[in-house]
């Protein structure tokens, strides 16, 4: 079984956080919010408000209060970890992020 998702930019906030649109091939989709130094992840709506207390900091490799849902947990983790890997290798965040799963 081959499982994938697609992000894409959406919006660039004022102040310097950028908003990712996100889906996968099963038919989830949502939102995530990428603090200003790309180190900090929150699920959000479209706008960049974020939704519940979910909290990814890559910088201690911490999850705060994930998702009880463990569908919607597993694709926030695979998300966020997309976006901070091609900001690794591209030196800044990227405008679109696709990855296969096997």
């Amino acid at each position: 079984m081959t499982a994938s998702l697609t992000c894409k930019k959406i919006a660039s906030l004022a102040t310097g956080s950028v908003v990712y649109a996100w889906e996968t091939a099963e038919g989830t989709d949502g939102n995530i919010l990428i603090d200003p130094e790309g180190a900090v992840a929150r699920p959000c709506t479209a706008a960049g408000d974020p939704l519940g207390d979910t909290l990814l900091d890559k910088r201690t490799g911490n999850v705060r209060n994930p998702d009880p849902d463990p569908g919607a947990r597993r694709a926030f983790l695979q998300v966020a970890a997309a976006i901070f890997q091609e900001r690794q290798r591209q030196g800044r965040l990227p405008d679109t992020v696709t990855r296969a799963y096997w």
